[in-house]
Parts: structure tokens; sequence; C-alpha cells
């Protein structure tokens, strides 16, 4: 008889168990249920408008679902959401930038307390913004503005990355560097979740197309 011990939802950086969520009296998903587990990563696929994103911000604990839960290691998120919020790091569409400071400083201001101003700079320079870490954002491109956000990666102390549609807006180069900061997340033992349109070259994607829960 194995002795090896059966996973439970303790392990489980992230478990949806039967999430159901409507709009306007329609159902846009149910009966999801899924795990991530430590070192993983997950890929949401989906036509638009299928949900994703909505989901996203159900794992981070920015919207309730109509039924079901979500649990971080067994707890259930809104248990001690404030302690959940720390330990992930969510990029989503809305870059929660402020336009008229300058990237470095929105990223000081973002930036865990381990970090000093130093390192952010670092980190920028590894984005390739150096040449603009001190202009107003709104100066920005979109692509350099989505560099700007991503670059809260470099900073973060959270093992659980919720990244929907990191991709977009970036170039060839900005990809490379994401997928090469996402593999380094995983092989710490992080964990991410992520939606995007775009074929990756990351190795070891476990993939859900949320077809299967739309209705």
């Amino acid at each position: 008889m194995s002795t090896k011990r059966l996973a439970t939802s303790k392990d489980k950086a992230l478990q949806a168990e039967d999430l159901m969520f409507e709009r306007n009296g329609c159902t846009i998903f149910s009966g999801v249920n899924f795990h991530l587990d430590e070192g993983e990563l997950l890929l949401l696929q989906g036509i638009n408008g299928c949900g994703k994103s909505t989901l996203l911000r159900i794992l981070t604990s920015l919207m309730r679902p109509h039924q079901g839960f979500v649990s971080s290691y067994g707890v259930n998120i809104h248990t001690d959401r404030y302690k959940y919020l720390r330990n992930i790091t969510f990029i989503g569409h809305q870059l929660a930038l402020k336009s008229a400071l300058s990237p470095l400083d929105n990223l000081c201001w973002a930036a865990s307390s381990s970090k000093d101003r130093q390192y952010v700079f670092q980190a920028m320079d590894e984005m390739g913004l150096s040449a603009v870490s001190r202009l107003p954002c709104y100066r920005l491109s979109a692509g350099q503005l989505k560099r700007v956000a991503l670059t809260r990666l470099f900073l973060s102390d959270a093992k659980l990355w919720l990244l929907d549609e990191p991709f977009a807006a970036l170039d060839f180069s900005g990809v490379s560097i994401i997928e090469k900061l996402i593999e380094r997340h995983l092989s710490q033992n992080g964990s991410v979740l992520m939606t995007s349109h775009q074929d990756l070259s990351l190795s070891n994607i476990r993939k859900i197309d949320m077809s299967i829960w739309c209705r």
C-alpha cells in the first residue's frame, strides 16, 4: 500500500468549487471546478465574452460568485480577505497607474516595504523602462504602460500571480521578458493563473477552455 500522502485543498495554491455567476438574470458560467498547484501555470482560454475576466476578478476576491467558493491553501479567500490580497499579485485590464505620476513613483508606491527605490529602478531597467522612468505616465504609449504595470511582478513577494491578458500591447521583447519572469517564478514554487489569446513559448502549461462552463 502506498504511503504517499494524498493532496488535499490545503495543498492547493488556489481551488475553485462549483462557481456560478449571473449577469442581468443570465448565467455567464456555472459548474466551475479546478485547482492550481504550487509551481504550476494554468491558462484559461475562451472566446471574448465567455467570462474569463469576471472569473479572474472572482479569484482575486474583488467580486463574489452567486454560487460556490474559492479557497487558497484550504482557507476561503473571504475568511481573511486582506491576508489573501497580500499573498497575491493581480494585473488586469485596469493597470492601476496614476497618470500624473512617473512610472518610478507609481512603482515605489506599489512596491513592498522590503524593496527600496534603487531596487525598483533596477526592475524598471530589466523591463526596458529606464528612459521613461521619470516621465508622467500620461506621456507613455500603451505598450510602455503595460510594461510599467508588469514591472510589479519583479517587485512582488506574492506566491500567487493572477494575470489577465498580460501580453496584450507588448512587443516581442516584452513578451519574452515576462515569459522568463513567469518561468523563474514557477521554478521557485510560485503559481500563475492567467488568460491569454497569444501563442506562448512557455512549457508545461495546463490549459482549460472556459466553454465547458459557459451556457
